[in-house]
């Protein structure tokens, strides 16, 4: 047994866990699990794993795989691949003179420039051309000025005049203003923390009708829930980046057992569920949180 292996093993002995609990929570098998502690890495598929194997062991035992890594280098196989030495023939890529099209740019560009200011003059000429004969047209104008004249309508004043007194005394009626509805405000969840025992943290959540759980993974992490009667609803490993929901909105409580604290957040009804012990100081962690659905 090397001094790794012994390590990794006395950490799970104080954990408790026997190979067969690390391998529900790793997903890691039996027979690679004792193969790590006995230092017998002939057994795996290949350096990779034997390196990606201990630092999952690492942090399902609470220890922090990557100063674990660096302290036992020397007994840990490298997973660096072997150099490929490759044979490269240089091909003469063809380059095309710019020379060449740089002088027709040169070239073209003078021609370029005088088109442009002939089109300019065409746009001014013409600009001005149009208002010059819109000011010489006098009898175009008048003609104008008679078709929007038009005569005063007598009709309008005896319309007005004739207006019925009660439809100017409704219109002048102020409207009533609608009564203001009183809005009541609707219940505020809590999720208070209550007391702590070992690895376990309570939690009361009130408030709400709805118990809705989100659990997000930034980590591989195994994380088990279980109702009140102790059936298991989720139980299983998750991958880097998963999101698991659950609908518990039926049960009166429900146990949350994350097995690396680091790597999980819990979420009831969106609001994030703060552990009751820091993720660095104990790693798997229970949250038992009791409901009091809203009346």
């Amino acid at each position: 047994m090397t001094e790794l292996g012994t390590r990794l093993k006395e950490a799970r002995t104080a954990k408790g866990y026997s190979l067969d609990d690390l391998q529900e929570m790793t997903k890691i098998q039996k027979r690679y699990l004792a193969g790590i502690e006995e230092g017998n890495y002939s057994m795996m598929p290949g350096p990779f794993y034997v390196r990606a194997f201990i630092k999952q062991y690492a942090d399902a035992v609470g220890l922090n795989s990557d100063e674990l890594l660096e302290s036992y280098k020397q007994e840990v196989p490298s997973s660096m691949n072997e150099e490929v030495r490759q044979t490269m023939t240089s091909v003469p890529t063809r380059r095309r003179p710019i020379g060449r099209s740089t002088n027709n740019i040169s070239e073209i560009f003078p021609m370029i420039l005088v088109a442009l200011f002939i089109i300019i003059g065409i746009v001014i000429f013409w600009f001005f051309y149009q208002n010059l004969a819109n000011n010489n047209d006098p009898a175009e104008s008048a003609v104008e000025d008679e078709v929007s004249y038009e005569e005063p309508n007598d009709n309008v004043a005896t319309d007005v005049s004739e207006e019925d007194p009660a439809e100017e005394e409704e219109e002048t009626q102020v409207e009533e203003e609608p009564e203001e509805t009183v809005v009541e405000p609707e219940p505020t969840q809590k999720i208070e923390m209550g007391a702590i025992n070992g690895e376990t943290t309570n939690y009361t959540l009130s408030g709400t009708d709805t118990f809705l759980v989100k659990i997000v993974a930034r980590g591989r992490a195994w994380v088990g829930v279980k109702n009140p009667s102790g059936v298991e609803m989720l139980g299983r490993e998750l991958s880097v980046g998963e999101t698991v929901n659950l609908d518990l909105s039926d049960l009166a409580s429900a146990r949350i057992r994350v097995g690396a604290a680091s790597q999980i957040d819990v979420f009831v009804n969106d609001e994030k569920v703060e552990y009751g012990i820091a993720p660095a100081d104990k790693v798997t962690q229970n949250m038992m949180i009791q409901f009091s659905k809203q009346q």
